[in-house]
């Protein structure tokens, strides 16, 4: 794998930074690779590396960079805090906007042989949600994304391959609002949900205190046979 800092053009004539990773092969289909709230941290950098693992190049853009950028989090009470600030700071119309300057920053890369899905994880799958409603990704996958309940109202404009996992016992995302995305979801053949029982918010994160190992490896496995079905090197 070959990792890089990149700077992305963005729609309104300026830059964003961003973290590029590159499989072994050199080549691949593209993901554009969506932070938790804390940033662009050491976590997100080892889900690029495991998104290269499967062939893929991936990038993750800083999505807070109209704050403040270099956005790294501690995994603390204060870097919570802080993160809390952000997302409250975040402009959604205008992140949807960069996460469009990012798909089209990656398609254009040389590295890049097939079409660009989207990933996000916590706020970052919500960002994932609007990614998927407006821009046309080839495919999407959030993990435990916040806005379930605007996404369900929203369901009809994803018509990308979607697949959305949970955790059943998310202290941010309620059961009956993964509920009621389900039942919104239900005549939507290209949307797959998948709720993990018993683990809570941020399973995939080892950095965090509901880390579940098992269901993140099940969780990956499922991913991975997503993302084979829907970015075709060379497609």
């Amino acid at each position: 794998m070959r990792a890089e800092s990149v700077r992305v053009p963005t729609y309104d004539d300026d830059e964003l930074d961003a973290h590029l990773a590159v499989p072994a092969s050199g080549a691949g289909a593209g993901i554009v690779l969506l932070h938790e709230g804390l940033g662009l941290t050491d976590y997100t950098r080892a889900v690029a590396a495991r998104i290269t693992g499967l062939g893929y190049v991936a990038m993750a853009p800083e999505l807070f960079w109209r704050s403040e950028r270099n956005v790294d989090l501690p995994h603390d009470e204060s870097g919570l805090t802080r993160a809390l600030e952000l997302i409250l700071e975040y402009d959604a119309e205008k992140g949807v906007r960069d996460v469009a300057s990012a798909m089209a920053y990656l398609a254009a890369r040389r590295e890049v042989d097939g079409p660009v899905g989207v990933m996000g994880f916590c706020f970052g799958g919500g960002v994932t949600y609007g990614a998927a409603c407006e821009l046309d990704p080839a495919c999407a996958v959030a993990y435990y994304g916040v806005g379930v309940e605007l996404l369900a109202e929203r369901i009809d404009e994803v018509t990308c391959p979607a697949l959305l996992h949970f955790g059943a016992d998310d202290a941010f995302i309620t059961p009956d609002a993964v509920a009621g995305l389900e039942h919104a979801a239900r005549a939507k053949p290209n949307i797959e949900i998948a709720v993990y029982e018993g683990e809570g918010h941020a399973f995939d994160n080892p950095y965090s205190p509901t880390h579940a190992p098992a269901a993140a490896e099940r969780a990956w496995d499922r991913t991975a046979v997503f993302l084979a079905d829907h970015l075709v090197a060379g497609g």
